[in-house]
């Protein structure tokens, strides 16, 4: 995958996108990106503005699917970018799951769990990454845990 360089993030940086829909049948919110190029710490600072804007159409914390295909992390915003990503999950989510996502983003993410205790929870593919979250709900349901259930039901985003 080429990356574009950062001059190309810079112009770029304006017309991304992300995506934050909820899967009714598995109880999760899936998030997508397009064109999400974080270089700076200003790309990172806007990037949790548009993801938390991006939660506030749910009641609550959810359970989330990520697609990190379209989501680059560059080298100059990796510790920020940490930072910022525990945050987030911590405030939105009760637990994460990925997949997809270019090699120096996914290093960012284990690089960032390791240091900030953020879950990584990185596989191959959505179906893999799907099917590891509810093995997890049906754990705790096995060990007398109501897993947390989104508080979205029914509502179309």
């Amino acid at each position: 995958m080429k990356h574009p360089t950062d001059k190309e993030a810079g112009e770029r940086a304006m017309a991304w996108s992300m995506s934050f829909e909820y899967d009714a049948e598995h109880d999760v919110v899936a998030a997508s990106f397009t064109d999400c190029v974080l270089v700076t710490d200003e790309d990172v600072y806007r990037w949790r503005r548009d993801v938390e804007a991006q939660f506030a159409k749910f009641n609550g914390r959810v359970d989330l699917l990520i697609n990190l295909d379209g989501l680059v992390v560059r080298h100059t915003a990796g510790r920020t970018f940490g930072k910022e990503r525990r945050e987030v999950l911590e405030r939105n989510t009760h637990r994460s799951y990925r997949y997809g996502g270019d090699d120096t983003t996914r290093v960012f993410i284990n690089t960032s769990g390791a240091i900030h205790g953020a879950a990584v929870n990185h596989y191959p593919s959505r179906e893999a990454a799907l099917a590891a979250l509810l093995a997890e709900r049906e754990s705790l349901r096995q060990r007398g845990f109501t897993p947390f259930r989104s508080s979205f039901h029914g509502r179309k985003t």
